[in-house]
């Protein structure tokens, strides 16, 4: 498993809730109601990445609008000041 650092936009009018266990945090505001998520995930690839992030919603959007999704070096850990570790993230050491 790799590690993920990835972004993408979302809208809670067009995309509903979703349920992701990984960290994950609101980044910033787009136009409307988008916001820019971030979330740490290990997967296999940046397309299961993505897929894992695509599957959290109850109802799968039809795109999922990434920004970005870069690959970490197995040491990495998302937590910092501005992205705060709070209880129910999952992310077990290595």
């Amino acid at each position: 498993m790799n590690n993920y650092w990835l972004s993408w936009w979302h809208s809670n009018q067009y995309m509903g809730a979703f349920e992701l266990h990984w960290p994950w945090w609101i980044s910033g505001q787009g136009n409307g109601d988008r916001q820019s998520i971030c979330a740490a995930i290990r997967a296999d690839s940046a397309i299961d990445a993505e897929m894992i992030v695509h599957t959290s919603y109850d109802n799968e959007p039809l795109v999922l609008h990434v920004r970005f999704c870069d690959e970490q070096p197995p040491s990495w850990s998302p937590f910092c000041e501005r992205f705060p570790r709070a209880e129910w993230m999952q992310w077990p050491e290595r």
